[in-house]
């Protein structure tokens, strides 16, 4: 499985607000795509920085989202409400029993 978490740090409150609302398309076609296994979008109360969270069943089916209009779109639509490019880490993880 692969776990992608992605980091985006906005400008300000009012930013922050924006891309939440940029992302409900992003995450709604992203969970419909095959190989999607969750999608997600978490706040940090602290600072307001904001996480994605993401497991897919590949890094292909991975390579193949990066590639959607949906995710473009997504990308243009905040480019402006950043401070600095996304911090994006990808795992590549098994599941163990404890």
């Amino acid at each position: 499985m692969i776990i992608v978490l992605a980091k985006a740090i906005p400008k300000d409150e009012e930013a922050c607000e924006k891309i939440v609302e940029f992302a409900q398309d992003l995450i709604e076609n992203s969970r419909k795509e095959d190989g999607n296994v969750d999608y997600n979008l978490y706040s940090n109360t602290g600072d307001g920085t904001l996480l994605f969270v993401e497991q897919w069943e590949s890094i292909d089916i991975l390579g193949t989202h990066l590639k959607t209009e949906h995710f473009i779109k997504f990308g243009e639509n905040i480019e402006d409400l950043v401070a600095e490019d996304l911090i994006i880490d990808v795992f590549n993880a098994d599941a163990v029993d404890l």
